[in-house]
């Protein structure tokens, strides 16, 4: 992951405390101008200040009347409490150390922003458009965004126009609302990637492939095949998140025999590894061309 993707997301979660913040010193203001609030203030001080007077001398003393005046003196700031978009960090961005889920979806956002696809969908969105064939398609793939990942890498083939980047879309919505941090992108973008790195040999082109906790690759087999990058890449990538135990989500117009063909029996044994991937394929025709 980027730090300057930590950084931008944390910048966000910033401005969000920084509202909330400014929210409570308004809400604090006009409680100081309270009469009834600040009478119960001075009373709550003297009763302590009383109270410490006696045990400084020795004297029996009764808490009663500290306590009931403490009692209503704390309901009256449990009032103005501050209201964080994310009670686990209280937007930070970290719990215990550990990134947020409020951080990670953050994160998955502005890789989204970055990655130039269309909008997201929700499941029960996707759903209605879908035909009766692909509706146990996204039955399937909606139980796998809530399973704990041993299957780690879809492979959803199909023709043009099927319908494989709308599932995707509700598939990676479902999985930023669950905190996951995604990286979408396409099979052109990445291969010009891939031939980057071997001119530059600069890390982090390489970092937003392999540290995201879930990549779509959109349209594998549309991508020119740069020599000695893509392919040799692309096997490294599919092959470090296979390792890693992080999720690949890989669509393309090409059948597994074509994938052997074009890309060799490396990556296609690791997309076919019953294991550890699903592999689907969509029938159907053109959606796109009957909407016309």
């Amino acid at each position: 992951m980027k730090q300057d993707t930590i950084k931008k997301a944390l910048v966000r979660i910033e401005e969000r405390r920084k509202v909330a913040t400014e929210k409570l010193d308004a809400l604090r203001a006009e409680l100081s101008k309270d009469p009834t609030f600040l009478d119960i203030q001075r009373r709550y001080t003297e009763e302590k200040i009383e109270n410490a007077r006696k045990i400084a001398y020795g004297e029996k003393v009764d808490r009663s009347e500290e306590q009931k005046l403490k009692a209503q003196y704390d309901k009256y700031f449990a009032s103005v409490q501050p209201e964080y978009s994310c009670t686990l960090c209280n937007d930070t961005g970290y719990v215990n150390g550990q990134m947020c889920k409020c951080l990670k979806q953050e994160i998955s956002h502005i890789l989204y922003e970055e990655s130039n696809f269309g909008s997201l969908v929700n499941f029960e969105e996707a759903e209605k458009c879908a035909d009766s064939t692909l509706k146990p398609v996204y039955a399937l793939m909606k139980k796998w965004c809530l399973s704990d990942f041993k299957k780690n890498l879809i492979f959803i083939s199909g023709k043009v126009g099927v319908g494989k980047t709308y599932l995707t879309r509700a598939m990676a919505n479902e999985l930023i609302s669950r905190g996951k941090m995604v990286k979408l992108t396409t099979a052109f973008e990445m291969s010009k990637d891939f031939k980057d790195y071997r001119y530059n040999y600069e890390e982090s082109t390489l970092d937003k492939y392999l540290d995201c906790e879930v990549l779509f690759i959109d349209d594998l087999g549309t991508e020119i095949i740069y020599k000695n990058s893509t392919v040799e890449l692309l096997y490294l990538v599919i092959n470090e998140r296979k390792m890693k135990k992080l999720c690949t989500v890989i669509t393309s117009n090409l059948d597994l025999d074509e994938v052997l063909d074009r890309y060799g029996e490396r990556i296609s044994s690791r997309i076919i590894d019953k294991e550890t991937s699903i592999c689907l394929n969509l029938a159907g025709e053109d959606k796109r061309t009957k909407r016309q």
